[in-house]
């Protein structure tokens, strides 16, 4: 019984995290995991983490058009 619940519970954890990693509003402005996304002059994808340093991802996520 604790096992199934433990794989019950891996594979909720696995759908939370996985559901809509980046999204935009209405102002196509492009999130990653809740943080705003910018754009660098030469085309890169980064957000501010909590340290205040440009933490950059896949140039994909800043295309919210």
């Amino acid at each position: 019984m604790k096992k199934t619940l433990y794989i019950i519970s891996f594979i909720s954890l696995l759908l939370l995290t996985s559901v809509s990693i980046n999204s935009c509003t209405e102002e196509d402005t492009c999130y990653y995991n809740g943080n705003e996304l910018f754009e660098g002059p030469q085309g890169g994808c980064y957000y501010i983490n909590s340290n205040g340093n440009k933490t950059y991802v896949d140039r994909s996520y800043c295309n919210c058009n």
